[in-house]
C-alpha cells in the first residue's frame, strides 16, 4: 500500500521543492506505465512516516519491449520526501518463472532529477535515455543465455556474489539450491537468477563462521536490495563476457 505523504518533511529548507507523489505518477501514467509493485523503507519514527525513501517498479510494453518472452522490462523509480534521495529512474526486469525483480549494474545509466520543481518537465527526457539502454541490455542477456558455466566458474562466481551479502562468507559457506525445473542449467543467466534469488529473498541455508547452519533472512532494505542487485549483474556481465 503506497503511504506517501505529498508534502516534504518540515524539516526540510525552502530550496527543497516538492512535486507531490500523485503528479508524479499521473504523470507516468499519461506515458502509458502502469505500477507492478511499489515498496518503501520501514522507519522507526513516526514524524518520517509517509517521508521516507520508496520505490515503484513501473513497466510499459509499448516503449520497453524484449525479445525475451522469459522476462518483462521495468523502470525503477526511487524517491523519499525527506530530503534524502533525489527522484532516481533506472533500468530493471522481472524474471517470470521465480518473481524475481532485478536491476542492471554500474555500466548502465541512473538518471537522478532533483527537487528543484521542475522534475515534470525532466520525466520525458529522463525515460528517453532509460529506454535508449533497452538494446544493449537485450543484447547483455543474451550472451547470459549463451555461455554456459563449469564447475570452477560458477563456484567463482558465488564467490564474488556472497561477498555483496556478507563480506565474511564464502562460496563453500553455502548451497544455493535449484527451486524449479527451469532453474536446472547452469548458463549465467539462470545461475544468476539462482545466487539472486537466494541472497535478496533469504530461506537458503549458510554455515556461519562458528560452524552453525543459519538460513539467511530476506533483504528488505531497499538500498542494500538495489546494491545487491547491481552488484549481481555486474558479475553475471563479467561471466557472460
Amino acid at each position: 500500500m503506497i503511504t506517501t505523504r505529498d508534502e516534504k518533511l518540515e524539516t526540510l529548507s525552502d530550496r527543497y521543492k516538492l512535486v507531490p507523489t500523485k503528479t508524479i505518477a499521473d504523470k507516468f501514467k499519461s506515458m502509458g506505465f502502469v505500477v507492478d509493485n511499489y515498496s518503501e523503507v520501514k522507519v522507526r519514527k513516526g514524524s518520517r512516516q509517509g517521508y521516507q525513501k520508496h520505490q515503484v517498479r513501473l513497466s510499459n510494453p509499448n516503449i520497453m519491449s524484449t525479445t525475451h518472452p522469459d522476462i518483462k522490462l521495468q523502470l525503477l523509480v526511487t524517491n523519499s520526501h525527506d530530503g534524502l534521495s533525489s527522484l532516481i529512474l533506472q533500468l530493471g526486469f522481472f524474471r517470470f518463472v521465480c518473481g524475481n525483480g532485478l536491476v542492471v549494474g554500474e555500466t548502465f545509466e541512473k538518471v537522478r532529477l532533483r527537487h528543484t520543481g521542475m522534475i515534470i518537465e525532466e520525466i520525458d527526457n529522463a525515460v528517453e535515455r532509460i529506454v535508449a539502454q533497452i538494446k544493449r541490455l537485450d543484447d547483455s542477456i543474451t550472451k547470459m543465455k549463451t555461455k554456459v558455466l563449469n564447475e570452477e566458474e560458477k563456484r567463482l562466481f558465488l564467490e564474488a556474489a556472497v561477498k555483496l551479502r556478507n563480506d565474511k562468507m564464502t562460496a563453500s559457506d553455502i548451497v544455493i539450491p535449484i527451486l524449479r525445473t527451469e532453474d536446472a542449467t547452469d548458463d549465467v543467466f539462470t545461475f544468476y537468477n539462482r545466487v539472486q534469488e537466494s541472497l535478496i529473498r533469504g530461506g537458503t541455508e549458510y554455515t556461519n563462521s562458528l560452524g552453525r547452519t543459519r538460513q539467511l533472512r530476506t533483504v528488505s532494505n531497499i538500498k542494500r536490495m538495489d546494491e545487491i542487485n547491481q552488484g549481481l549483474f555486474d558479475i553475471a556481465m563479467q561471466f557472460a563476457a
